[in-house]
């Protein structure tokens, strides 16, 4: 039976890392006639001025929606997304609600559809890294226990999830972030940064600056790395707190080749990162920007779980013994991974037309 009446789609953000997996699909969906689609913003990350600047960068429309479901706590969070959610579906009601990543937001939203009956697609399913400590891990693997559409942007989530006996529509369609990514390129071909030869820092998660000792550790370190090639250091809110907090600002504001500067917006920091010579990073999405991009990139973590960076990329994963020889070694490649060409939206709209046709 051919469909006669558009699809409803719930499109779930709440994250920096999320909008930018919204913005090349939701830009494709709103100038489809098959379509009706709604932009929901949980409300999860809300610094409102990091929040403007990842739309204004993207050129994302407001979202339809703002749940505001800030909380001091993981837990209250996930209650408030839940509760408010329910209630904003009970007025506008989905056909298929589309979560994105790993966030917090991602499982609260997809939980709150599944005890309303309402499917849903998770776009980057299947990703491992198999520990259990990390928040990341278990919202992916919950996410991925109760969608009805896997979107993965690797054939090594199709082998994760099989292993998990999830066996049904499951669909490869590349990295929706390498979307975002090649748009902003294409745009923007003059910037011009102060520096001739530089490499950048991004470091937030909380086993590298939330404890004292760590954090002095990795700024030894990288004050080592600086006397060979000057580093810019965009700082996280989160390491802020922390260097305030540990009275570490001034000692590493007084390294001479560390260039400490507000957190970049999207489109700055592609921009640095795209005329850097390395990165030093803890973040996913990096892994992968700097991958596509053949910049060398040491993520100062145990785990990834985006190996195809490893095996194929230029990532490699240091920790405090051996990162300044891995830096030392580094050379730039030439990457080509299999369907991270900047078509991944079109994949998923064309999949999802022939579910619903």
């Amino acid at each position: 039976m051919v469909r006669t009446s558009k699809l409803k789609l719930h499109l779930i953000g709440g994250a920096r890392p999320n909008f930018i997996k919204i913005a090349p699909l939701l830009k494709l969906l709103d100038k489809n006639k098959n379509f009706e689609t709604t932009f929901v913003n949980t409300g999860q990350h809300y610094n409102n001025k990091l929040y403007d600047k990842i739309l204004e960068d993207l050129g994302l429309r407001l979202p339809d929606i703002n749940l505001n479901a800030r909380s001091s706590s993981s837990n209250a969070q996930f209650s408030k997304i839940m509760s408010r959610y329910e209630k904003y579906i009970n007025k506008n009601t989905p056909d298929l609600v589309i979560v994105f990543g790993d966030v917090n937001s991602t499982l609260a939203t997809a939980l709150t559809a599944k005890k309303m009956g309402i499917k849903i697609a998770h776009v980057e399913s299947g990703l491992r890294c198999y520990d259990d400590c990390l928040p990341e891990e278990i919202n992916r693997r919950l996410t991925d226990s109760i969608s009805d559409y896997y979107f993965t942007p690797t054939r090594n989530e199709e082998k994760n999830l099989r292993r998990e006996n999830i066996k049904k529509n499951i669909f490869f369609v590349g990295n929706i972030m390498i979307d975002s990514l090649k748009l902003i390129l294409k745009k923007n071909q003059n910037f011009k940064v102060s520096f001739q030869k530089f490499g950048l820092i991004t470091l937030h998660r909380p086993e590298n600056v939330d404890y004292k000792n760590n954090l002095l550790q990795i700024i030894e370190k990288i004050e080592e790395i600086s006397k060979t090639i000057t580093l810019v250091f965009p700082i996280h809110p989160r390491t802020k707190k922390s260097l305030e907090r540990f009275k570490l600002l001034k000692k590493l504001n007084s390294i001479k080749n560390i260039k400490l500067c507000e957190p970049f917006g999207y489109y700055r920091f592609l921009m640095y990162l795209n005329k850097s010579q390395l990165i030093i990073t803890d973040s996913g999405g990096v892994q992968e920007e700097a991958t596509f991009l053949g910049i060398p990139c040491f993520t100062l973590r145990k785990n990834t779980e985006r190996p195809i960076t490893i095996s194929e990329g230029t990532n490699s994963l240091v920790n405090l013994s051996n990162i300044i020889k891995k830096v030392k070694t580094r050379e730039p490649k030439k990457v080509n991974i299999e369907k991270w060409d900047g078509n991944t939206s079109k994949r998923i709209i064309k999949i999802l037309e022939q579910i619903y046709k």
